[in-house]
C-alpha cells in the first residue's frame, strides 16, 4: 500500500522547454530536442528512495489540439511520454507512469490566438491543471484515494501548486527560466502552509525526503 503519491511536471520541470513552448513532437526532429534538465536525475533518484512511494508524471499537451501541428497527434504525444520516461530509467531514474491530456480549454485558445484548434479536443477538461483529474488518474492506477496520503506535485508553474492543493497535498514550485513570474503567483496563494519553492528537482526531493523522515 503506498503512503507516498508524487506527481511532477514534464515541460520545464523534468526536460527543457523553450520559451512559447518546445511542442516536443510537432516535427519529427524531436527526439534531438529532449533534454534532461541539470539535477533532475539526481532528485528522481532520492525520490525513489521514500518507501511506500510511486511517482507520475502528469502533463499537459495542448498541442495535440492544435490543428497546425499534423505531426503532433495523441499517439505522437503518448510517444514523447515514453521516451522520455526511458531515457529516465537509462540514467538511472525511475518513474511508475505518466498521464497526459491533449486537451486545450476556452481560455488556452484565446491566449494563444496564433494557432488554429481542432475544435473536438477543445474544452473544460477536469484534467487541465489547475484541476486535479490526472493526479486521481495515479491514484486510480495504485487503486488508492486520497484520504491519509502525502500528495505531492512538482512543477513550474502556479497550476502545478494549485493542483496540489485541490487534492489537499502540498505543491512545490521549481521555477524555470522560460517561466518567468510563477514564484510571485504562488507566492499570492492562500495555503502557504502547503507550499514549497525548490530551485530544481533535487532540492524539491529532498525536501519531501525531509519530511518523509520527520514523520
Amino acid at each position: 500500500m503506498i503512503k507516498t503519491l508524487i506527481c511532477t511536471d514534464r515541460d520545464g520541470t523534468l526536460v527543457y522547454d523553450a520559451k512559447g513552448h518546445l511542442f516536443l513532437g510537432r516535427d519529427n526532429e524531436w527526439k534531438s530536442k529532449v533534454k534532461i534538465l541539470p539535477h533532475v536525475i539526481d532528485g528522481i533518484k532520492a525520490l525513489n528512495t521514500i518507501p511506500d512511494s510511486v511517482m507520475y508524471m502528469i502533463t499537459n499537451q495542448a498541442g495535440v489540439a492544435i490543428s497546425d501541428f499534423p505531426l503532433l497527434t495523441l499517439e505522437r504525444a503518448h510517444e514523447v511520454c515514453r521516451y522520455i520516461l526511458e531515457m529516465i530509467k537509462d540514467m538511472g531514474g525511475h518513474i511508475d507512469g505518466y498521464f497526459l491530456c491533449p486537451h486545450a480549454n476556452r481560455a488556452y485558445v484565446e491566449e494563444h490566438g496564433q494557432y488554429h484548434f481542432d475544435e473536438t479536443l477543445v474544452c473544460e477538461c477536469s484534467c487541465i491543471k489547475p484541476n486535479s483529474g490526472m493526479v486521481f488518474d495515479a491514484l486510480k492506477s495504485e487503486k488508492a484515494s486520497p484520504e491519509g496520503l502525502d500528495i505531492y506535485v512538482i512543477g513550474d508553474r502556479a497550476t502545478d501548486v494549485e493542483t496540489a492543493l485541490e487534492v489537499n497535498g502540498t505543491g512545490i514550485l521549481v521555477p524555470f527560466e522560460n517561466q518567468p513570474g510563477e514564484d510571485e503567483k504562488v507566492k499570492n496563494l492562500k495555503d502557504r502552509a502547503h507550499i514549497s519553492i525548490a530551485q530544481n528537482l533535487l532540492e524539491a526531493a529532498e525536501f519531501i525526503a525531509h519530511r518523509y523522515r520527520s514523520g
